[in-house]
């Protein structure tokens, strides 16, 4: 769903379309839904892995903003999802959408008008199309009036035919009496395959698919293998870095054992190390899971660390992965550490949530003032230290030392998911 932020940026544009947005000057009628049916279908079958929207209100002529509150028109999310799933899609296969309603300014009238905006999410399954003809609609003219000819006999459209395939290609869909073309359906049929994508990109899709990865242990290497697709698979190594790290860290301190080791993960495709990992071996070897980022937010000068995950990264989604296939039952799983850890962790959603943090300057203010731990929270701490240690441990300073910095790691988390939350709110707001 759009931000108004981006959504404004795309009005601006306007009347300029592409293969990402189409603008309406109102709803379509009643006795027009095939047109809505066919804009949906070309919108979906893009090549692209983005979402698409229909958005009504402006003149698609001039690019001004005329607003839809008189439209009897309007549908909302409800009546848009029950008329697709009307329709005959091959396989019963049908898109998903949504209809969003803002409030924007308009020059033209002067004041704060409605405009709908159709969501169309991407999919990958395409090309999308219909396995039986959709009846014939009369052909309207501007005011919706059904258009005849000159002995007064209405005048239908073309049917919407089964089969054929239908995309948009720039700013223009597919007339509804033919299949795109061979480039664009090539195209499409590569997207459903992910032949597009980057080897990494790849990997995060079949990453997505946690329930068809499967662990295996041969050659006395830890393996997670993914069965659609052999070719993808991880690897748990070891670290030869490992006596130089230390064993407490961070996002372990609420596990009930909090010291680790470490391993590395080795991203694999058809047996070339494509991406490696550090990652941490928690709670008694119960889990693995590769270390979450660290940075420093803090004003020039400053040492304010924390860490954190971008959700839509690769790191991320090995990790989930990891879990699923270590505890592919929710319901009686006996360990919820994994959610333990990502609550000593900061989350961010994508790269451009994470960069608009790092330079809030109200946030960096704040975690400018020095937290001090209070002695209780130091003493309880590193007493776990404590009875987790080894001997070898000590070479990394004092148990209340590592708990104090551990704390404030810690607390930089907790001062930042507090802006990010209020973040999110206020966006979802707007």
């Amino acid at each position: 769903m759009l931000n108004k932020k981006d959504l404004i940026r795309i009005i601006n544009l306007a009347p300029n379309e592409n293969d990402h947005w189409d603008f309406k000057l109102q709803w379509y009628k009643k006795n027009d839904r095939n047109s809505l049916l066919l804009d949906i279908i070309n919108m979906v079958n893009t090549p692209h892995h983005d979402d698409c929207y229909i958005i009504i209100g402006i003149d698609d002529k001039t690019g001004k903003i005329v607003g839809i509150e008189n439209d009897e028109g309007r549908m909302n999310k409800q009546n848009l999802q029950d008329f697709l799933r009307s329709k005959p899609f091959a396989q019963n296969f049908y898109p998903l959408t949504d209809v969003t309603t803002y409030k924007v300014y308009s020059h033209t009238k002067q004041e704060m008008v409605e405009i709908d905006v159709i969501t169309i999410f991407n999919e990958n399954n395409v090309p999308l199309y219909l396995d039986r003809d959709i009846e014939v609609e009369y052909k309207l003219d501007k005011n919706g009036k059904i258009i005849t000819d000159n002995k007064g006999k209405k005048i239908k459209k073309h049917k919407i035919t089964s089969g054929l395939i239908y995309s948009r290609v720039n700013d223009s869909n597919t007339p509804c009496d033919r299949s795109t073309s061979d480039a664009q359906m090539e195209l499409l049929w590569k997207k459903r395959f992910r032949l597009d994508l980057n080897i990494f990109s790849q990997f995060k899709h079949y990453l997505k698919d946690a329930n068809n990865w499967f662990y295996n242990e041969t050659e006395h290497k830890p393996k997670y293998i993914y069965q659609l697709n052999p070719d993808f698979l991880i690897e748990e190594a070891k670290d030869d870095e490992e006596a130089f790290r230390g064993k407490f860290v961070c996002w372990t301190q609420t596990l009930m054992n909090i010291r680790v080791d470490f391993r590395i993960i080795k991203l694999k495709y058809r047996g070339i190390i494509i991406k490696e990992y550090v990652a941490t071996v928690m709670d008694g070897a119960r889990f693995i899971a590769c270390d979450p980022e660290t940075t420093n937010i803090g004003n020039v000068g400053q040492h304010i660390y924390f860490h954190y995950y971008i959700e839509d990264s690769l790191r991320y989604f090995v990790n989930e992965m990891i879990d699923n296939v270590s505890f592919p039952n929710t319901d009686t799983r006996d360990w919820e550490g994994y959610n333990q850890i990502k609550e000593n962790l900061v989350l961010f959603k994508n790269n451009s949530e994470f960069e608009k943090f790092k330079t809030n300057s109200k946030l960096q203010s704040e975690l400018d003032e020095k937290f001090c731990p209070n002695n209780e929270d130091i003493s309880d701490l590193s007493r776990k230290i404590k009875n987790n240690m080894e001997y070898g441990d000590k070479l990394w300073g004092e148990p209340e030392k590592i708990a104090e910095q551990l704390l404030v790691e810690k607390h930089n988390a907790e001062v930042i998911n507090r802006y990010l939350r209020s973040y999110r709110l206020q966006l979802y707001k707007n």
